[in-house]
């Protein structure tokens, strides 16, 4: 368990990096990426002076996700010693499902960005890469609420975890906003993705901490 709250807590640590990279770059940021309205030029464009820090922010998010999947392992683990269940196991296929599909959403990122300034799909791979971050909202509610309805029955980790899963539940079921929401913040480009899955970061922390804690306090238990 203690490489699984390890690989948690680096992983928010990249992810979190890589969340702010832009700006440390080049003065842009999340809130600053062309709006659902925005033209296909626009995305080029913006894309083309923002490409070297865009790389680089999507490399230290892909190698955060791979790190919540080794997170997601060991709190599996924890969840079904006392037997497997379909709560320990939704919870399973939830989170192999939503680091799924943020992967799958960077890879048209990493497209557009590679092709700069040339991608003559531009606003295509921008949509598609914020459509599947929004649609990853299913999955990351279906993992987050069962490990909160299992770790609040049974108190197989801290219960204000369970607290901190049932915050980020609730609110990736609003990410499906994104796609009736045409503009403004619930919109498919607008700052609901970067604010909700602000939700996920904390829990992951959150329980990446409470899985060292247990670990230190118990340091034969494996």
């Amino acid at each position: 368990m203690k490489l699984a709250g390890i690989a948690g807590v680096l992983g928010f640590a990249l992810a979190s990096i890589g969340s702010v990279v832009i700006g440390a770059f080049d003065d842009a940021s999340i809130v600053d990426f062309p709006s659902s309205q925005a033209s296909a030029a626009e995305v080029a464009a913006f894309i083309a002076e923002h490409r070297s820090p865009a790389l680089a922010a999507m490399i230290l998010n892909t190698l955060g996700v791979a790190l919540w999947i080794v997170f997601g392992a060991g709190v599996w683990l924890r969840l079904r010693e006392g037997g497997e269940n379909v709560l320990s196991a939704s919870f399973a296929v939830g989170l192999a499902g939503f680091t799924t599909l943020i992967l799958a959403g960077f890879v048209p990122f990493f497209l557009l960005a590679y092709r700069s300034p040339g991608a003559t799909e531009a606003k295509l791979l921008y949509d598609l890469t914020f459509g599947l971050l929004a649609m990853s909202g299913v999955p990351t509610a279906l993992a987050a609420g069962a490990y909160c309805a299992l770790v609040w029955s049974t108190g197989r980790l801290p219960r204000w975890t369970a607290v901190l899963a049932a915050i980020a539940a609730v609110a990736h079921v609003a990410l499906l906003a994104s796609f009736v929401v045409t503009d403004g913040f619930f919109s498919l480009q607008g700052q609901v993705i970067s604010a909700i899955p602000a939700t996920l970061f904390v829990w992951i922390l959150g329980t990446s901490i409470a899985l060292l804690a247990r670990e230190r306090a118990a340091p034969s238990r494996r």
